[in-house]
């Protein structure tokens, strides 16, 4: 609880609702403003303002009705009445009640396996030694259907019979009353996600297993009525029975909403992207990415159980010691939930961008303590609050260090077991991060504590270690990166949790002294990602560490290289050299040259991007080369190799007149810490520069 209290604290305020969340909010608020759920001219405008002032963002749908939310209408319509007394906040104590309800039944049913010293452990250990308390905080339906499916399940197997210890426990419900309130319950639960249908499945399952026929059918009966009656308030409410599989789209302030004078912009987004394209029964089933998925599963750096539900891990291991027959129907149902998202639909198993912990779980871990036979032993529970306390350490001393960087629901995996934990990137987006193709590869940023702009990346040595996700599809190494520090001293420190590089800046001497090639392990994932699923990509987390000797705040900016593609060595010819050697010049005057110069390269020359290339000049002193002058001309389009380039450049003379050189070359940028590789000189000219002839001077 202490642990909750200082995430709760030092945790910043997101005021920002978009999503899942967005929507659920957005839903009850329509509920109490207006009565349906229809997408409407206020509905717009509540959107736009909200009580903070912020945009929120929600997700809808195009029914027969009209546009309408898309979510299940089930969890609005539980938090309507506080919604009303308190507004938001009135949502985060929905879920409390619900859970506390829910807590309330377990313990009574806990209380008859064992001690009630030793009952109340486990429930605390059920409910503390878990990220559950944490969905309190969000308004978002998964803690509800925590909630209704653990007294659906409880109320539905309340009669069950159970020998311990010499005694016959029964639980004080009436049976057919237990029957019929379990079984609205679980069809409640059913309509929230559909998923629980196995749940539902399982108990009834376990029940005909012991024959109680006529409990069994009640229980049956009473969820499918109870998920029917909801489904036709569905869809009174929203023209449709699945919101899942209507035709979706996500609107915001930048996209548009669909009311008002955005209408038809708007409306074009459900036919250009949808967020649901099909209604397809087949499982997508990819025997690689299910076996990635379930280790994730189990460890992974946001979705693991292993550190955001390791009570349900000591549960399962009690249950399995000593199974009956209806622990293992129970079990089914658990293993039913988890094997849908690990096998029929694996790439996107975690629960979407916004989580802590797998929520898509949440909603079968009632399994667990329903199926015990008896309660766990003192040591068990021990080596959960152990591993609970581990992952709240490591996430109160992350978010507390990172708070002020970090807004997002991720802030607590930067510290501690977390950044240890292999890292899952199946979503298209998460919390915080930021995607570029960059060298034909793809980099996702999975932390705000580098600073992307569109074609680089700054590091300072302030903030904490930076990580990024790097996904290539050549086989090998090194990467390469190109670094350009902005002061002396800067030491730079490159792992991929196998390989680890340092490196002193500037590298000197070297023909290329930002150019690093950095070495890395092999990659840890093989992995389809969502733009190309059909193809699997070798994929590494990159940390970055930047430091100096004295301990001074420095900066480098870095951009990523690849296997070095882009940066083939530049080759070009002078078209008609004479034309352009013909120069002569006064001091303080401007020479206009047409520089003709065709790509004799490899690679394109690209006018944006990693390593944008433009034609430039210097002007050195003669002798001595001290540079007196530069500038450059940004190329007016890409060229490719074997084209020819025809492009105008004023030269600005010196105020002194003297001896210079010119210098014509095509630089590629940054042109200092790429060296050899930043400039291929095209003409020297050696000009004389005449002293400027006075407006007021006598004539000859």
């Amino acid at each position: 609880m202490a642990a909750i209290v200082a995430l709760a604290v030092w945790s910043p305020e997101r005021d920002r609702l978009w999503g899942d969340e967005g929507t659920y909010v957005a839903m009850t608020a329509s509920l109490v403003r207006d009565g349906d759920l229809v997408f409407g001219e206020e509905d717009r405008r509540w959107a736009l303002d909200r009580q903070t002032g912020l945009p929120a963002t929600v997700i809808l749908q195009q029914t027969p009705r009209g546009i309408t939310y898309s979510k299940p209408i089930l969890y609005p319509l539980l938090s309507i009445p506080l919604y009303s007394l308190l507004g938001e906040k009135g949502i985060e104590v929905t879920n409390l009640l619900v859970l506390a309800v829910a807590l309330l039944i377990a313990w009574i049913y806990l209380k008859r396996l064992g001690s009630t010293e030793r009952s109340f452990w486990t429930l605390a250990t059920f409910a503390c030694g878990s990220v559950l308390l944490v969905y309190v905080g969000w308004k978002m339906s998964d803690l509800a259907l925590f909630s209704l499916t653990l007294m659906g399940l409880l109320t539905a197997m309340g009669g069950r019979r159970l020998q311990i210890e010499g005694r016959k426990i029964t639980m004080p419900f009436g049976k057919l009353g237990a029957a019929i309130v379990g079984g609205l319950f679980l069809g409640a639960a059913v309509s929230m996600r559909y998923t629980a249908a196995a749940l539902a499945a399982a108990a009834v399952a376990a029940l005909l297993v012991e024959r109680r026929w006529r409990r069994g059918l009640v229980v049956a009966v009473m969820a499918i009525t109870s998920f029917l009656v909801i489904g036709s308030g569905t869809v009174v409410l929203t023209g449709t029975s699945n919101p899942y599989k209507a035709v979706r789209s996500s609107f915001n302030e930048e996209t548009g909403y669909p009311a008002g004078e955005s209408t038809v912009r708007a409306r074009e987004r459900f036919t250009s992207r949808p967020a649901t394209q099909s209604t397809t029964w087949r499982p997508s089933v990819d025997v690689r990415r299910t076996a990635y998925s379930s280790l994730y599963f189990l460890i992974g750096r946001h979705t693991g159980l292993l550190f955001y539900f390791p009570v349900a891990l000591v549960l399962l291991f009690h249950i399995l010691r000593r199974p009956d027959r209806v622990s293992w129907m129970l079990l089914a149902g658990l293993a039913a939930v988890v094997g849908f998202y690990l096998i029929w639909m694996p790439q996107n198993y975690f629960g979407g961008s916004t989580f802590v912990g797998n929520r898509y779980f949440l909603g079968a871990l009632p399994v667990l303590p329903v199926a015990l036979r008896r309660l766990p032993s003192a040591r068990s529970l021990a080596v959960a609050w152990i591993l609970a306390l581990l992952a709240w350490g490591s996430a109160v001393g992350s978010v507390a260090a990172t708070r002020e960087l970090d807004e997002s629901s991720q802030a607590h995996v930067h510290a501690g077991i977390f950044p240890l934990l292999p890292y899952e990137s199946t979503a298209q987006r998460i919390d915080g991060q930021t995607e570029r193709f960059w060298a034909e590869d793809y980099v996702r940023f999975l932390d705000p504590f580098a600073k992307p702009a569109a074609w680089s990346f700054r590091l300072d040595s302030q903030r904490p270690t930076t990580e990024i996700l790097v996904a290539t599809d050549w086989p090998g190494t090194p990467l390469e990166f190109v670094v350009a520090p902005k002061t002396a001293d800067v030491r730079l420190e490159i792992s991929d949790g196998r390989e680890r590089t340092r490196f002193s800046m500037p590298q000197m001497p070297s023909s290329t002294p930002g150019l690093l090639q950095v070495p890395t392990g092999p990659p840890w994932r093989r992995h389809a990602f969502w733009w190309n699923a059909g193809k699997l990509y070798n994929v590494r987390v990159l940390r970055f560490v930047l430091s100096s000797a004295s301990g001074a705040d420095v900066t480098a900016v870095v951009r990523y290289a690849g296997r070095g593609r882009e940066l083939a060595a530049l080759a070009a010819e002078l078209l008609e050299p004479s034309a352009a050697s013909q120069v002569g010049a006064a001091a303080g005057s401007e020479t206009d040259l047409v520089v003709k110069v065709r790509n004799t390269g490899r690679r394109p020359w690209k006018r944006e991007g990693l390593f944008p290339v433009s034609l430039g000049y210097r002007l050195l002193a003669v002798p001595g080369g001290e540079e007196v002058a530069r500038s450059a001309v940004p190329l007016p389009n890409n060229v490719r190799p074997g084209e020819a380039l025809e492009l105008p450049v004023t030269i600005r003379w010196p105020a002194e007149a003297d001896t210079y050189r010119l210098v014509l070359e095509i630089l590629r940028r940054p042109p200092v810490q790429l060296g050899e590789l930043g400039r291929l000189t095209l003409m020297t000219l050696d000009v004389e520069v005449d002293a400027a002839v006075s407006p007021d001077s006598p004539g000859p």
